[in-house]
């Protein structure tokens, strides 16, 4: 019989996209395994889809919608009253504070410091404070109130910079000299007038030093004892390997090459080390970081959830579901079994979208490492921008092979034709504005 369960917030947009299907079949597979009830709750009207609604309850899985965070804990409150609750889960960022109050309302045990994976600057301070080679050397400041000469006598150039908080990693600059910076400050006004279009005031930014060596990550499971289970690293390549003046990821490798590159570095004392001084519990913790010249590990980021591009690379490559560790402690990750590579295309510009270039993507088709293209076609003929609406994710491309090189070589040729594969007009704001003047005149005309 089911007598514990997992809670999962989500949202409905989430409900409806393709990444959806991840989640249920790493749900699914927990339920099964380990006679774990699940229950989601999403937020405002209830989705009327009977045939969702049936095959997740044949699944063992409840679907309840909430009006406010009042009405979601009290919810949880009630269905902990049938079943033990031993973890709730987000895999939405943005959802991360929600998931804690949910936490303490159930009395779980939360981080010492809840806001700690929505605030930027409370964790690389905290870092910071505990022992400084853990993080990098940062500033904190707002456009209004900056004094360049001593961001260029702390920090140096090249530096990085980014809001602090809530825009879901929008927005973010690798800063090369001091034309760069004033261009960022002078296109900053814009970006926060669209910020406070949907109630967000906050002026805070970041700027730390830019370590030129490659980005990692890793998630990892903490307990309530800050006990860490840990996955395998993956490497992160960025937007600058594909020559955008940008910090965003276009794609996650999970490779023997990416294992044997950590063989002797002391990555899980360096990963408890992080533990210890943000003060985290009972979370999942995805982890970015880099390695400098040194060959020291520096945390760039912490963020406290597991999403579903990170199951399905964990459980592709690995065959392991990474929910099972909240099941099971003491589970081990195998060995890999297979390299994978995910390959993210974003729009970078305002740009129109007009046609994907197939025959483009037919050659790359056929590479015998792709083994998945998925077209995102509801954004042809719109507007793409990179920080108009949080990130737009235009399509990706997955990849996997036994054989490292010959998985390198498909990537490789990807990453030179990143450019080719969108066809695109490029957005004139100025022709906007032009029409709008004529039919402005011609309304006056009119009115005359």
């Amino acid at each position: 019989m089911h007598t514990k369960a997992i809670v999962h917030i989500m949202t409905k947009s989430r409900m409806k996209s393709e990444v959806f299907t991840s989640d249920i079949d790493a749900i699914e597979e927990v339920s099964e395994k380990y006679w774990i009830k699940n229950v989601i709750f999403y937020k405002w009207e209830k989705i009327e889809y009977a045939d969702l609604i049936n095959k997740l309850k044949k699944l063992g899985i409840f679907l309840y919608n909430y009006s406010n965070k009042e009405d979601l804990k009290e919810k949880a409150i009630e269905f902990s009253k049938d079943y033990e609750i031993i973890f709730v889960n987000t895999a939405i960022e943005l959802l991360i504070n929600t998931v804690n109050e949910v936490r303490s309302a159930l009395w779980h045990i939360v981080s010492d410091n809840p806001n700690i994976f929505r605030n930027k600057f409370l964790q690389r301070d905290l870092l910071q404070k505990h022992n400084p080679d853990l993080g990098v050397k940062f500033v904190k400041w707002t456009v209004d109130d900056f004094k360049l000469e001593e961001l260029e006598q702390y920090i140096g150039y090249p530096f990085i910079i980014k809001p602090i908080d809530w825009v879901q990693s929008s927005w973010v600059a690798k800063i090369k000299n001091k034309n760069d910076f004033l261009d960022y400050v002078g296109h900053y006004k814009e970006f926060h007038d669209r910020l406070e279009a949907r109630w967000i005031n906050n002026k805070e930014l970041i700027v730390e030093e830019f370590i030129d060596w490659t980005l990692y990550s890793i998630d990892y499971y903490v307990n309530n004892d800050w006990k860490t289970f840990l996955s395998k690293p993956v490497k992160v390549r960025l937007w600058v390997d594909v020559n955008v003046n940008d910090y965003c990821n276009i794609a996650r490798i999970s490779s023997e090459k990416t294992e044997w590159e950590f063989k002797w570095k002391k990555l899980k004392l360096f990963v408890n080390s992080n533990v210890i001084a943000t003060w985290i519990k009972n979370t999942f913790v995805h982890h970015e970081f880099k390695i400098n010249s040194r060959w020291e590990l520096k945390t760039i980021e912490l963020n406290g959830r597991l999403w579903w591009g990170r199951l399905e690379l964990m459980n592709r490559a690995y065959w392991i579901n990474m929910y099972e560790i909240v099941c099971n402690p003491e589970i081990k990750i195998p060995k890999l079994k297979e390299n994978n590579i995910v390959v993210n295309i974003y729009a970078n510009k305002r740009w129109m979208l007009r046609e994907f270039n197939h025959k483009l993507l037919e050659k790359i088709r056929n590479k015998k490492s792709v083994y998945w293209i998925d077209t995102e076609e509801v954004y042809v003929w719109k507007e793409i921008w990179l920080t108009k609406d949080w990130f737009i994710k235009i399509w990706n491309i997955k990849l996997a092979n036994k054989n490292y090189e010959e998985l390198a070589s498909d990537f490789k040729y990807i990453k030179k034709h990143y450019w080719d594969l969108l066809i695109i007009d490029e957005f004139d704001e100025n022709k906007k504005i032009k029409k709008k003047n004529i039919f402005k005149i011609f309304r006056e005309y009119l009115n005359r």
